[in-house]
């Protein structure tokens, strides 16, 4: 019976690593989200998504120049990560600039990368490989059309991440609930913030040809939010998000294989929406039942 399901849904060695990588990349995401939230710099993940797309076309441009191939994922995602770490890390300084402000900043990197990024894709439209440069999976994600060099490069940058981000955990937190005290107490940090967009950037860029540019922001953050209905530390928070990124990523792979007209980035996407509506109603019944039950033995007394 299991294996007349598995034939049915395609489920073959290659989908299987697929579905492995991606759940990967899900706890990843969820993960990083939750310290991204803490650190109040969620729109900045933003900008580092939107940012992404003009070093999409630059890898491909200057790859198609260099005879590199304008196609390899790794020239592609180099470019992406370049320009999303550019923009991320301009943000701060402009956001110190008295007449600018943080929502000042935010705006202005994210449309002017954007900006760029759009102008950029109508050269590689031009481009005589342009129309055979397979970079329109890289908008909403497409999982079924990794390849095992694309799934070995999610899975290598996935865990490089995700070891750079337990090590760091604990000054993530420090800083996050209290930076002042931070500083006094000698914690970098200004080094652990570098850091911590280093780790938003990577994450960004090995969602992209999962959940793509469009979507990859919003996969991030989702789960963090839905992990923070529940209350507890930052640690268990983010082992919360940690599970419902991974189970919103193999959900959004399996409707992409038995559906392949919805994007991968779309299905996950929409799961983690549906997780996050689940998750709001049953707090908030759990809540009211708690005050119930409060009010009831005040009332006993």
């Amino acid at each position: 019976m299991r294996h007349e399901i598995l034939i049915e849904m395609n489920l073959g060695a290659n989908t299987i690593l697929v579905l492995t990588g991606c759940a990967l990349f899900g706890a990843l995401a969820g993960s990083v989200g939750t310290f991204i939230l803490a650190r109040r710099r969620a729109l900045i993940s933003d900008v580092a998504g939107h940012a992404a797309l003009p070093g999409i076309a630059l890898g491909f441009l200057v790859g198609e120049a260099l005879g590199l191939g304008g196609r390899s994922p790794l020239v592609l995602l180099t470019g992406a990560a370049l320009t999303a770490f550019l923009a991320a890390v301009l943000v701060p300084p402009l956001a110190r600039l008295r007449r600018v402000g943080d929502d000042g900043a935010i705006a202005t990197m994210l449309a002017g990368f954007f900006g760029l990024g759009a102008v950029l894709f109508s050269l590689v439209q031009s481009h005589s490989s342009g129309s055979q440069g397979g970079l329109s999976k890289l908008f909403f994600g497409s999982a079924a059309a990794m390849t095992r060099a694309d799934l070995a490069t999610l899975v290598t940058l996935s865990l490089v991440t995700l070891g750079v981000l337990l090590f760091c955990a604990r000054g993530f937190a420090t800083v996050a609930f209290d930076e002042d005290f931070a500083r006094v107490s000698g914690v970098p940090v200004r080094r652990l913030d570098v850091a911590l967009t280093a780790i938003l950037v990577a994450t960004v860029v090995a969602g992209l040809q999962i959940a793509g540019v469009v979507l990859v922001v919003a996969f991030l953050l989702t789960p963090a939010v839905t992990a923070r209905l529940v209350r507890g530390s930052l640690f268990r928070t983010a082992s919360i998000a940690a599970i419902l990124g991974a189970m919103a990523a193999c959900s959004g792979v399996l409707v992409s294989l038995l559906e392949e007209t919805i994007p991968t980035g779309s299905a996950m996407t929409l799961t983690s929406a549906v997780l996050f509506a689940v998750s709001l109603v049953l707090a908030a019944r759990f809540s009211r039942s708690a005050r119930i039950t409060i009010a009831s033995e005040e009332a006993l007394r």
